[in-house]
């Protein structure tokens, strides 16, 4: 895998194409030549940054591998198409980043400005190739649906499984195209080494938890040494309220329970541990019966979502 290398492309009559060794782009011209200089990353028209770089992690534990900032001027949209992530020991067999997401910041926000976590939602997958290894040039076209524009984040997160005491160096290469006018022609991608250390296990066994992912209609199931019966209900746009009774393990509980496309629509209000007689349910969610997230009980029916069934955790 080349480290930091950088395509541009043009089309037309002036069209020209180049391989950059270095960092993203802060000038490009594009007259009957090419011409491009190179800044430091908060400089440049892309703004690339390794947050969880060195960082050590729990297992399961959510990091953020890259996060990306436009910098261009003007209306110019930016698509996230491609991610490739590899390990410095190529022949690892265990892949310790799970459940790979993308995700944009709902509004824009200044390089030193704090990003929620619940303002982030969930990028279609159909609108990125993930892989490990190479995607072999296999992008989808960009997605005005998924664009983020100036000033505007996007972001590549996974679930964190690293061996206790084992720090491995993971390598992200993302590809990032202009959607329609301006540079709609022009093809970036960086690479991004960086290292995650597994933490020492010391604690007993944890109670499961769901964890609501902001914005994105997401939750994330925390703390189960194995799969678990649960009760999921969800929202469907075409639809409207469901819900299913899967057994499910850490992670993300939409990629859990529908794949592709099927998981478009779906937002997740609420999830019941049964053996633990616990449900939670997203705050703000007309299912919600109080103020909290967590509770004591198991409703079955929608109109069990009370005070009656449901009693807020201690």
């Amino acid at each position: 895998m080349k480290r930091r290398t950088l395509i541009l492309l043009l089309g037309g009559a002036s069209s020209g194409a180049m391989s950059v060794g270095t960092g993203a782009f802060s000038s490009v011209e594009a007259e009957r030549g090419v011409e491009v200089s190179v800044e430091d990353d908060r400089d440049a028209y892309i703004r690339y940054e390794k947050p969880n770089d060195g960082k050590i992690v729990e297992d399961g534990e959510q990091v953020t591998l890259v996060r990306v900032r436009n910098q261009f001027g003007g209306s110019q949209d930016l698509a996230l198409v491609g991610v490739e992530y590899e390990y410095e020991d190529e022949d690892r067999k265990d892949d310790i980043l799970r459940d790979i997401t993308v995700e944009r910041y709902d509004s824009p926000a200044a390089p030193d400005e704090t990003l929620s976590d619940e303002d982030f939602t969930d990028v279609d997958e159909d609108h990125v190739a993930i892989e490990r290894g190479s995607t072999n040039g296999n992008y989808p076209a960009a997605n005005d649906d998924d664009a983020f524009g100036p000033g505007e984040w996007v972001r590549i997160v996974a679930d964190a499984h690293v061996p206790a005491g084992d720090s491995p160096d993971i390598e992200v290469t993302i590809t990032i195209e202009g959607v329609e006018e301006g540079i709609s022609a022009q093809l970036f991608g960086e690479t991004r080494a960086f290292t995650l250390t597994g933490a020492e296990d010391v604690s007993a066994s944890q109670t499961p938890t769901v964890d609501f992912k902001g914005n994105s209609g997401n939750a994330k199931l925390e703390g189960a040494e194995s799969e678990i019966p649960t009760r999921v209900w969800y929202r469907d746009v075409s639809t409207g309220l469901e819900h299913d009774t899967p057994h499910l393990s850490n992670g993300q509980i939409r990629k859990q329970l529908f794949s592709g496309s099927n998981k478009n629509g779906k937002r997740i209000v609420a999830v019941s541990l049964t053996d633990l007689n616990r449900t939670y349910v997203r705050e703000g969610d007309d299912l919600n019966p109080g103020s909290s997230e967590c509770y004591d009980g198991v409703p079955e029916t929608e109109s069990e979502f009370n005070s009656d069934t449901l009693s807020a955790c201690d």
